[in-house]
């Protein structure tokens, strides 16, 4: 057994990690995160104990010691354009997020995210925008891994275009006896996944849920939707530095680069 830098056991040797937690911002993959890890690495995934998947993450304190939780963490990730767009369908759910009808407030206004908004005494937080909360997110993370914590980044877009390469990744992370072969085949399921935490499990993770959409990683696609003017306000409150941890350095020039007739005329014509 490896003992972990700041307490609390990580991995075991000669088998699996005995668990890992998954991170990451609503709908940045957590939930496909997770069936991938437990189905393919054999890795149990703990979701909420302790501190919530999607919530800023808590500084643990023993006396001037940083804690983790004693576990190593996976954190999800979408860039930030399409991840704003799908917190933005989301918050027809009305569930963490507050209604919102138009895009351009929902991006220029305050963003309040609540563990369940139909359950009450739950966990608020609130930020200046939608992107600020992003920024927050992945800045912390990036923070502890810093510390000397377990902590390993994967983009969303990647785990869906090449799933064997990012379970193999994140299998010597875990420093697992077997790494996962990374030319081995994986079949992302057909139907997007269901939300899932770590107390009430649904019998079926894919029940109800529609056929899984792989243009929802697609920047052009996202582009096209919200509009370069859009995509420049969400740029303005996202730090490089935080986009570089989440593995995605020279996002600015990728932007650029998959900017399409789309969204320009969006961004004349659209409603704000």
């Amino acid at each position: 057994m490896t003992l972990s830098a700041h307490g609390g056991s990580q991995t075991q040797h000669g088998g699996n990690a005995a668990r890992v937690r998954i991170m990451g911002t609503p709908r940045s993959g957590t939930n496909l995160a997770k069936h991938l890890v437990e189905t393919h690495l054999g890795v149990p995934v703990v979701f909420d104990q302790g501190f919530w998947k999607h919530g800023i993450f808590p500084a643990l304190m023993s006396g001037r010691d940083l804690g983790y939780g004693g576990l190593p963490i996976i954190v999800m990730s979408k860039d930030p354009i399409t991840q704003l767009l799908s917190w933005f369908r989301f918050t027809r759910n009305r569930s963490i997020f507050r209604p919102a009808r138009h895009l351009g407030p929902f991006l220029n206004g305050p963003l309040e995210i609540r563990q369940d908004f139909t359950q009450p005494r739950q966990m608020e937080y609130r930020f200046r925008t939608p992107a600020d909360y992003w920024n927050q997110f992945y800045f912390a993370m990036e923070a502890l891994r810093r510390t000397g914590a377990p902590v390993h980044f994967t983009c969303y877009e990647q785990l869906v275009s090449t799933p064997a390469l990012c379970l193999s990744s994140m299998s010597r992370f875990l420093d697992l006896a077997s790494p996962f072969d990374a030319g081995a085949s994986v079949t992302v399921p057909r139907y997007a996944m269901g939300a899932s935490n770590d107390i009430d499990r649904p019998a079926d993770p894919a029940a109800n849920q529609g056929p899984f959409d792989p243009t929802r990683a697609d920047l052009a696609s996202a582009l096209a939707r919200i509009g370069w003017r859009n995509a420049r306000r969400i740029l303005r409150d996202i730090d490089d530095d935080v986009l570089d941890a989440t593995g995605r350095a020279g996002f600015r020039k990728t932007c650029r680069k998959a900017i399409g007739p789309a969204a320009i005329l969006r961004s004349l014509v659209g409603f704000w």
